[in-house]
């Protein structure tokens, strides 16, 4: 009879004399904090210079006839106003409100920049309105769409506006501003004829003086 030799199997060891221990699974890394974002800083403080007038004491807007074209056509021009003693007194102007600095000065343009904001416009200065009713209506002009035909935005200054009509004329303070307005409001009588000095036609609600 024919002998066979029993085959051994290869039986892997990995029950015999213990098991290797599972590796710990990596450790995630700790993700790095996210820095806190620095507030944007106003492109015209820098400019401006000391002393820099606060939001807190804006003022609104002085509105005077600035122009008189034709005996129907005024060109309003609006400065941002700064009510504060103390700052109008640094400045050398005096008063309880005043300009941000003398006209003259070259800190003016830039500090009133920093105070009125960018307009629709996208340009430094204020936005303008007719108000009609209570409603404030667009003056159009520099890709902002007119909302009434009696004023329109002067294309080399946000600060100066065309009117041909009267009525109750506003600039309010735009994007990074206090948002502060002021107003002129000009008679009938007031158009049809051009004046010697027409800067004191702008009368304010509650009085009969020029803004």
């Amino acid at each position: 009879m024919r002998r066979f030799l029993g085959c051994i199997a290869l039986i892997p060891l990995s029950g015999c004399g213990g098991s290797t221990p599972a590796a710990d699974p990596p450790t995630a890394a700790t993700p790095a904090p996210t820095p806190t974002p620095s507030a944007p800083t106003n492109p015209f403080a820098a400019a401006c210079g000391s002393p820099l007038p606060s939001f807190n004491d804006s003022y609104g807007f002085g509105i005077k006839v600035q122009l008189e074209p034709t005996r129907n056509r005024k060109v309003l021009n609006a400065s941002p106003q700064v009510r504060n003693d103390a700052y109008c007194a640094a400045v050398g102007i005096g008063g309880r409100a005043c300009n941000t600095r003398f006209e003259d000065n070259p800190q003016r343009v830039p500090c009133d920049h920093y105070m009125s904001g960018i307009s629709e416009s996208t340009r430094p200065g204020p936005n303008w309105f007719k108000e009609e009713n209570g409603r404030r209506l667009r003056c159009g002009g520099m890709g902002v769409s007119a909302e009434t035909p009696d004023c329109k935005l002067k294309d080399t200054n946000q600060y100066l506006l065309d009117v041909t009509e009267p009525g109750k004329y506003v600039a309010c303070g735009g994007t990074n501003s206090p948002g502060t307005c002021g107003h002129c409001i000009l008679d009938p009588n007031d158009f049809g004829v051009i004046h010697s000095s027409p800067a004191g036609l702008c009368r304010v609600e509650g009085s009969l003086g020029s803004f």
